[in-house]
C-alpha cells in the first residue's frame, strides 16, 4: 500500500508499513514542497497527519508551493479537529506566516463564526495557547483584530476584545496598518454595523489620524449614510480625549523635552538588573532591621507602673526591690527619654525612610506596574510611625510632633509625588499617535541577551 493510500484511510498501521518498505518517504525534498504533512492535513486525517507531525516536527512550519503550512491547509478546508490536534502537538505552528503573511490566528479571526461554536471555541484556544500570536501582522501590517473588522465578524470581535482586556493588551487596538488605519478606522470606513463600532468605542484613540490625516469621526461624516447616533459617540469620545491639548506625532514626542517622570527615571533607575537586585535586596534588609529596631529600642520598656517622683531632683533612687523609681511612667513606655530618645527615633527613622526610598527609586522606572509596591510600603511606613508615635511617653511631644511632620512630608515626596508625575506623563503619552506596531513602550523593546 501507498503512502497516499494510507493517508486516504486515515491507518497509522499502513503509514508505518509504507515507511518500513522506504525507509526515505518522509525525507524532505526542497524548501517549497507539498509534504505528506500537508496531504494529511489538507484531507483531514488527523490520526495519520499527528503521526507525521511526531516523526518529522520540521513539516509542521514548512510551506508548500502555495505559501500554506499544513495548519493553513487544515483551517482552510475547515479540518477543525485537526488543526486543534496539530497545535496540541506543536504551539508555534500558530505563529506560522503563510500566503500575504496570514497565521493561523488571521485565517480564524476572518471565519464568519456568528452560529460556530466549534469555530469560536478554536479561536478562544487558539489565544489562550500563544499569548504572543496576537502580536503576528499580516504583510498589510494587519493585526487578527483588523482581518476581524474587515470580515464584519461581530462575534470574533468579541472573543478578541474581551481577550486582551484580560492580559491587558488593548494598547494592540491602536495599532496601525500600512495606511495608517486603527481597527477603528476600519471599521467607520466600511459602515460597519453599530455594533462593530461600539465595541470599539472607549477602548481605541478616537483622535488617531490614518496617512491621510483623517480621524474615525471624520472618515465616519464623510458617509452622507452615517448613524447620527454613532457620530454623537464618536464626537463626544474625541472630544474627552483631546481636552483642548493638541495631538503628538511620534517625531514630535521625541523633540520635546523630557517630562519630569523621565527625568527622574532616568536618574532614579538603574538599567543594569544585577544591580537592580543588589539595591532592592540590601534595602529589605535595612528596612526590616530598622523596622525590628523600633520594637526593640535600646532600654527597652518599663516594666512597672509608677506615680513617685521627687520634687525638683535628678537623682534616681530605688524601693525595697531595688526597682529603679525616676519619673512617673507606665508599664509598657519606652525607657528611653528626652534628647536620647529624640536622636534614636530620627536616626532609625531616617534610615528606614531612606531604604524605603531606594526601594521606591529602583521601581519607579516600572511605575505604575509597580502600583502595588508603593502601596505596601507606604503602609508598612505607615504602621511604623503610628507605632513609633504610639510608644512615645506623652512628656516628650516635641518628639512626637517631629515624628509626625516628618512623616507627612516623607509620605508626600515619596508616594504621592511620583504618582502625579506619572499622571503627568502618562497625560503626554495619550496624545501621542504612532503607528505602535509591536507591544511595550514608544522607544522600542529591547534585544534580549
Amino acid at each position: 500500500m501507498t503512502l497516499q493510500e494510507a493517508i486516504a484511510a486515515d491507518n497509522v498501521d499502513q503509514l508505518y508499513s509504507s515507511i518500513e518498505r522506504n525507509k526515505n518517504l518522509l525525507d524532505d525534498a526542497g524548501p517549497f514542497t507539498n509534504t505528506p504533512l500537508h496531504n494529511a492535513t489538507e484531507e483531514g486525517k488527523t490520526q495519520v497527519a499527528m503521526e507525521i507531525a511526531t516523526l518529522k516536527p520540521s513539516f509542521t512550519r514548512k510551506l508548500n508551493c502555495r505559501g500554506y503550512s499544513p495548519m493553513h491547509l487544515a483551517l482552510l478546508n475547515k479540518h477543525y479537529n485537526t488543526a486543534r490536534a496539530l497545535m496540541t502537538l506543536a504551539p508555534e505552528v500558530i505563529r506560522v506566516r503563510g500566503r500575504d503573511g496570514y497565521t493561523p490566528l488571521h485565517i480564524v479571526a476572518g471565519e464568519k463564526m456568528q452560529d460556530q461554536e466549534e469555530l469560536q471555541e478554536l479561536l478562544a484556544e487558539i489565544l489562550s495557547t500563544c499569548k504572543s500570536s496576537i502580536e503576528d501582522l499580516t504583510n498589510q501590517c494587519e493585526t487578527a483584530v483588523h482581518v476581524a473588522v474587515k470580515k464584519c465578524n461581530t462575534k470574533a470581535l468579541e472573543i478578541l476584545l474581551g481577550w486582551l482586556k484580560r492580559v491587558h493588551l488593548t494598547e494592540i487596538l491602536n495599532w496601525k496598518d500600512q495606511n495608517g488605519n486603527t481597527v477603528l478606522h476600519i471599521a467607520v470606513s466600511k459602515q460597519q454595523v453599530p455594533e462593530i463600532i461600539n465595541l470599539l468605542i472607549g477602548h481605541t484613540k478616537v483622535h488617531a489620524k490614518n496617512l491621510k490625516k483623517k480621524t474615525a469621526l471624520q472618515i465616519y461624516l464623510d458617509n452622507p449614510n452615517h448613524n447620527p447616533d454613532v457620530a454623537n459617540k464618536l464626537r463626544q469620545q474625541e472630544q474627552q480625549a483631546r481636552h483642548s491639548t493638541p495631538t503628538l506625532s511620534l517625531s514630535e514626542y521625541f523633540s520635546m523635552k523630557l517630562t519630569m517622570f523621565e527625568k527622574y527615571a532616568g536618574y532614579f533607575g538603574t538599567q543594569n538588573a544585577n544591580v537592580r537586585k543588589i539595591l532592592l535586596i540590601v534595602s529589605t534588609l535595612i528596612v526590616t532591621a530598622t523596622y525590628q529596631a523600633a520594637f526593640a529600642p535600646p532600654g527597652g520598656y518599663w516594666q512597672d507602673s509608677s506615680s513617685n517622683y521627687p520634687a525638683n531632683s535628678t537623682v534616681v533612687t530605688t524601693n525595697a526591690s531595688n526597682i529603679a523609681i525616676e519619673k512617673p511612667h507606665q508599664a509598657g513606655n519606652l525607657i528611653l527619654s528626652g534628647s536620647k530618645l529624640l536622636c534614636f527615633t530620627i536616626l532609625n527613622s531616617l534610615v528606614f525612610t531612606a531604604s524605603v526610598g531606594t526601594v521606591w527609586a529602583t521601581a519607579i522606572t516600572l511605575y505604575p506596574d509597580t502600583v502595588m509596591v508603593y502601596l505596601s510600603l507606604w503602609l508598612l511606613s505607615t504602621a511604623y510611625f503610628i507605632f513609633v508615635a504610639i510608644q512615645i511617653p506623652k512628656s516628650d511631644k516635641l518628639t512626637a510632633r517631629i515624628l509626625i511632620g516628618f512623616y507627612e512630608c516623607s509620605s508626600i515626596i515619596m508616594f504621592l509625588l511620583p504618582s502625579y508625575v506619572w499622571w503627568k506623563h502618562n497625560r503626554v503619552l495619550y496624545r501621542v499617535d504612532a503607528t505602535r506596531r509591536r507591544v511595550g513602550g514608544l522607544l522600542g523593546s529591547r534585544d534580549q541577551k
